[in-house]
């Protein structure tokens, strides 16, 4: 009689095996390939959030108005400042045509906070009502346990004796109160936890 051919256990066995670690590197090359692309999306939508809210706020500073306006207390304020904000985040202060609707003219702030960008609306240029600001949330940059970097802020170009200078107020104190001058331009920084720092240049309306 002719002699049976198969498999012995032992070659089952090494061909099981052999599949099992075949399966293994191909799961973890799977999950690794999952992540990466995980990773681009989320840095991409940061970036896309970004890019809007830059854009939005170099539409206001294109629009920016060389008119002085008044507080609720009623004194005069620049149609661009730097002051504190809530927290001592600083809040880029300023006044923009092109409101729409029954206002030509609108008092803007944006606010750099620990985890990205707000705007804030009043719904006119002298604030007469400090409750009346409508608060505009713009891009969280940063994930639930990050924060934006210390280095973070907005700066201002201006023209000095010795030619372009970086300052980080406005109105500078040594300026005139009367004076309509303006910076050339405002400097955005920020420093993102996992895409390092970003800085934006934007042109002032002169």
């Amino acid at each position: 009689m002719r002699r049976q051919q198969g498999f012995t256990l032992l070659e089952l066995l090494v061909a099981m095996a052999v599949f099992a670690i075949m399966s293994v590197v191909a799961y973890q090359g799977l999950r690794s390939v999952l992540q990466v692309n995980e990773v681009s999306r989320e840095h991409a939508q940061v970036l896309a959030d970004l890019q809007v809210s830059l854009s939005v706020l170099e539409r206001d500073l294109s629009q920016l108005v060389d008119i002085r306006v008044r507080d609720e207390f009623g004194d005069r304020l620049p149609p661009l400042r730097l002051v504190p904000g809530s927290d001592d985040y600083p809040l880029l202060e300023l006044v923009r045509a092109g409101a729409g609707g029954t206002e030509r003219l609108r008092r803007t702030a944006w606010r750099l906070t620990e985890r990205g960008l707000e705007r804030d609306l009043w719904p006119g240029v002298d604030i007469a009502d400090a409750d009346s600001r409508r608060m505009q949330p713009f891009a969280e940059l940063v994930g639930e346990e990050e924060k934006l970097g210390v280095d973070s802020g907005f700066h201002f170009i201006v023209r000095g004796a010795s030619g372009l200078e970086r300052v980080d107020s406005w109105p500078q104190a040594d300026q005139d109160p009367q004076s309509s001058q303006l910076p050339l331009a405002v400097e955005v920084v920020l420093e993102l936890p996992r895409l390092g720092q970003i800085r934006r240049l934007i042109a002032v309306s002169q």
